[in-house]
């Protein structure tokens, strides 16, 4: 069995906050749910993202257990329901890219990612895993979350849940579950005007 320590062997090139190395998606799941508090606390970090103009734009709407899960399992692309079928909760994402007046909301993809970004550091403060994925149907998640196609874009799903070991994955998915490395800083960050 590979340890941890070999799943993520991420280097920086300056000082950061441990917690941007220490987490990754994981395709791993235990067998364990989420409290009411843990679930809590996970959105409540999500709801304190910044947005512009306190727009806060994104709707979560998840699933944890019975029809409702059987439902948001449905939506999920086969491969991904190999692994994320283990997680305790299945979370479909949306962005609400329409306001009341019918103006678009030109950040909304952007605050959205923010909120995301918050779930998933308050859930490996709390020694819980994320994993994101594009691949689900977008459509059939408005129907399944009953969020309106007008107001809002479906985004993604997110897994999450207690970060199982290999012994919980599909044996196929398991030279797959390791922390990505990035690109160099250099390749996406400029000073003064862009030389990518």
């Amino acid at each position: 069995m590979v340890t941890e320590n070999l799943k993520n062997s991420r280097v920086t090139s300056a000082a950061v906050e441990p917690m941007f190395v220490e987490r990754w998606s994981s395709k791993a799941f235990a067998d364990k749910p989420l409290t009411d508090d843990q679930i809590a606390a996970l959105f409540e970090a999500a709801h304190w993202a910044p947005s512009a103009s306190n727009r806060q734009p994104w709707a979560f709407v998840y699933a944890t257990d019975g029809p409702d899960r059987e439902r948001f399992n449905s939506v999920l692309n086969e491969n991904n329901r190999l692994w994320a079928s283990g997680a305790a909760m299945i979370v479909f994402v949306f962005a609400r890219t329409v306001d009341d007046e019918g103006n678009k909301i030109r950040t909304a993809h952007f605050d959205t990612g923010a909120a995301w970004m918050s779930l998933a550091l308050q859930a490996n403060r709390m020694g819980l895993n994320t994993r994101a994925m594009g691949g689900i149907d977008l459509e059939a998640a408005y129907d399944t979350a009953d969020v309106p196609r007008a107001t809002f874009e479906t985004i993604c799903a997110i897994a999450v849940g207690t970060r199982g070991t290999d012994a919980d994955l599909h044996p196929r998915m398991v030279k797959q579950n390791f922390a990505n490395d990035r690109k160099d800083v250099a390749e996406v960050v400029f000073k003064g005007k862009y030389t990518g």
